[in-house]
């Protein structure tokens, strides 16, 4: 299976170890630290914020910009299921709903703080990563 993984940088840390946990048990994983997708230029991440956000001045016709919107949705396309790891931002957000309104599986990983703002689009929710690992771990045992 292959898992587009949903999650803003400041959860890098966390993105890691799910790729990680997920490549060990046999599965593909699309996710900004495994395509590079958000970064622009492989420079250290200070500097890569930076160029992000001079790119977002002028989001509508910097070429920077498309090149990461294109990656991203080439990898949801790519995708069987998408994980939103929480806490996310709202291009995580929006990464779902592109997942949903192209039928993919959504799963949500980590408390749900404001409910408002997951809707009913999930099909699986885990409050964290072990209980997804776990569950996961199962269904292919069975």
């Amino acid at each position: 299976m292959k898992f587009f993984i949903a999650s803003p940088w400041k959860n890098r840390e966390e993105v890691n170890y799910l790729s990680q946990e997920l490549k060990k048990r046999g599965h593909n994983v699309s996710s900004f630290i495994e395509s590079g997708a958000n970064l622009l230029s492989g420079q250290p991440i200070e500097d890569e914020m930076k160029m992000f956000s001079e790119a977002l001045a002028n989001w509508k016709s910097d070429p920077r910009i498309s090149q990461i919107f294109e990656s991203e949705l080439k990898s949801l396309k790519e995708s069987d299921s998408v994980i939103m790891l929480l806490p996310a931002g709202i291009s995580s957000h929006l990464e779902a709903g592109i997942a949903y309104g192209w039928g993919k599986k959504l799963i949500l990983i980590g408390p749900i703080i404001k409910p408002e703002i997951v809707y009913l689009i999930f099909d699986e929710l885990y409050i964290d990563m072990s209980s997804f690992l776990r569950d996961l771990t199962s269904k292919v045992v069975e």
